[in-house]
């Protein structure tokens, strides 16, 4: 069964692992022969860096750009965006559009000095984001301001990270079920309650669900092995693992 992981964090340099403990995959060669030993196929993502600047926003976009040659038929880059600076930001959609890439994120504010998914900055570069396409993956926080993204914004596909737990996770439910631009990837917390992915199948289909590791931090192999081991459908198996993030993506394998 071919995989596509939606969610993960490729790196050049040791401030950009991920990993808690970063001795353990210390070189891109044991990063991709970590991904493809758990039978995973491709992978998309962002390289991750706490930022100053936009030239270091750039910088990581730029990383992510080079990574995807280096590794291509492999890796699907993810770029940043930020709303304190939008000229820029917009600057960059274009760019990068230009030369091919069709994903924003995973976007993660807290960890790059900004709050919500909605203000009157960040709409000028979602209007951007809508012009061209692209599907924006984001760390979920602050749920009014996701609301008001996806509903002033129902042509760009949102992808939220991370079930977790309890309310949380059935945030992301209600919101699946609500709003047909609202998708969510398995990633990080909340696969290792066992029969998560099966409720959600059973509340919402399996259509919007992608399959997500955030490796480095995560180990790829478990979270390969928790989806295959719940009882579904294979048709749903293949929903989750390949066809939804090839059809967002235009990924084929």
């Amino acid at each position: 069964m071919k995989i596509i992981d939606f969610h993960t964090h490729p790196f050049m340099l040791k401030k950009q692992n991920t990993c808690f403990y970063n001795n353990i995959v210390d070189t891109l060669e044991n990063f991709k022969d970590d991904i493809i030993s758990s039978g995973i196929c491709h992978i998309c993502g962002s390289v991750i860096e706490k930022v100053n600047t936009f030239e270091d926003i750039h910088r990581l976009n730029m990383t992510a750009l080079e990574l995807s040659e280096k590794w291509k038929g492999f890796y699907t880059p993810g770029i940043h965006i930020h709303p304190h600076y939008v000229k820029e930001s917009i600057e960059e959609l274009y760019f990068m559009n230009k030369r091919g890439v069709r994903l924003v994120g995973e976007l993660v504010p807290y960890y790059n000095g900004w709050e919500s998914y909605y203000d009157k900055n960040i709409h000028e570069i979602y209007e951007v984001i809508s012009e061209l396409g692209f599907v924006v993956s984001i760390h979920t926080q602050n749920d009014e301001g996701i609301v008001k993204a996806l509903e002033n914004f129902p042509n760009i596909i949102f992808v939220g990270a991370h079930p977790r737990d309890k309310e949380d996770y059935y945030n992301h439910i209600h919101r699946l079920k609500k709003y047909d631009n609202y998708y969510m990837d398995i990633s990080g917390t909340g696969l290792f309650r066992y029969g998560m992915v099966k409720n959600t199948i059973r509340e919402c289909g399996s259509e919007k669900i992608l399959f997500g590791t955030d490796y480095p931090i995560c180990n790829p192999k478990m979270y390969v092995e928790a989806v295959i081991f719940e009882k579904i459908k294979d048709k749903d198996k293949e929903n989750i693992f390949y066809n939804n993030a090839s059809r967002l993506l235009d990924i084929y394998i």
